[in-house]
């Protein structure tokens, strides 16, 4: 089993979910109840027998930093391995320059350092289940330099916009460019998966540092992907990408379904996350619950459809809420009609009786704000 360095890559300035990344970064957003999103690639690389994981951050990293801790959580063993939270050491003035290949520039000496043969570097906002030890074989096996792992999609493009495909014949491949809309229908989504060993990440970091101060490894790799003998991972499962409120609500949505929930989770595979302490659900006797995903400390006196619910919310009487997403904390007042709507933490709705958004026009209600 190849020893192995997890980096888990923070989200580039395209990637705004609107509202919600106003307080907290991507990875750090609240996600199906009880998780964040940052759960899913720790528990890809966890559950790939990775225990060497580093994560970058740049702005808000509060709340991430709350929730990682020491990572005990993950299954991390402290004697064997770590889980470290890489921040930059000086003022980020200028965001042209911060970059994941300045800030891995920073920490090269503790990447070189570290007994790792191989590194994985992968996104913090993309869902999905796949296991890296495989991609280290398949690379292993092909005497490639790098394996980029894509998705082959068909009629999906909208909820990967931003994103970049992977151009590929013959099995190589000759170039990347953004999925825009409108645009022609993507093929091949690439991930953001980048599989290496330790010596190329460090000649890549090397490069860039001599070639261009603003170089990420997206641009880096985008721009010299012909140069480099690389290796196209083509990833079979479920994905989705958290890149913008739609795609949070979307993807939410769909993973009620139990099916589509089970390509990513399940005893096999478990998804690890911070837990707490707190009483189960209560449900009062006119409460009624459809198709809802609903977290400990919840008091539930209306009706729900469609919906998640975080932790220790409170939905008073005579509530009717379809198809919305409600966060921790958060307190919906008598009456109230909700649809189509992301509550974030601790808000309060009890003035406005009516909030009623449609599948293409999420509404959002900021965090802590009363209306």
């Amino acid at each position: 089993m190849a020893n192995i360095l997890g980096i888990v890559n923070f989200e580039n300035d395209d990637v705004i979910v609107e509202g919600l990344s106003e307080f907290r970064t991507i990875p750090a957003i609240s996600f199906l109840g009880r998780y964040r999103v940052i759960d899913f690639v720790l528990s890809n690389l966890v559950n790939s027998k990775i225990n060497q994981i580093k994560v970058l951050t740049k702005e808000k990293p509060r709340s991430l930093i709350e929730h990682i801790g020491g990572g005990t959580q993950y299954n991390i063993n402290s004697k064997t391995g770590s889980l470290d939270i890489l921040y930059s050491d000086h003022p980020i003035i200028n965001k042209l320059y911060f970059t994941d290949i300045a800030l891995l520039s920073q920490y090269r000496a503790s990447i070189e350092e570290t007994k790792a043969d191989y590194v994985v570097i992968a996104p913090s906002y993309m869902i999905c289940r796949i296991d890296y030890q495989q991609v280290i074989k398949q690379l292993k096996e092909t005497e490639k330099d790098i394996a980029l792992v894509y998705k082959e999609i068909k009629n999906e493009s909208e909820r990967f916009l931003g994103c970049r495909e992977l151009i590929i014949d013959d099995g190589n491949i000759k170039g990347m460019r953004r999925i825009r809309g409108g645009s022609k229908e993507c093929n091949n989504v690439f991930m953001e998966n980048y599989v290496m060993t330790k010596q190329i990440l460090l000649k890549l970091l090397d490069y860039a540092i001599e070639t261009s101060s603003i170089y990420s490894l997206m641009s880096l790799i985008e721009d010299n992907v012909t140069k480099f003998n690389v290796l196209p991972y083509k990833y079979e499962g479920y994905l989705a990408c958290i890149n913008s409120l739609k795609n949070y609500f979307d993807t939410s949505m769909e993973l009620i379904d139990q099916n589509k929930a089970s390509q990513i989770i399940d005893e096999q595979w478990p998804i690890y996350t911070k837990t707490n302490d707190s009483v189960p659900a209560f449900y009062s006797k006119k409460a009624k619950v459809k198709n809802s995903i609903i977290a400990n400390g919840c008091v539930i006196q209306g009706e729900l459809e469609n919906c998640i619910i975080g932790r220790c919310v409170k939905i008073k009487p005579n509530v009717k809420i379809k198809n919305s997403i409600i966060l921790p904390f958060a307190v919906i007042g008598e009456n109230s009609q909700i649809s189509y709507t992301v509550v974030d933490k601790r808000a309060t709705v009890k003035t406005v009786n009516t909030i009623n958004g449609d599948k293409n026009n999420i509404l959002y209600v900021k965090r802590r704000d009363t209306v």
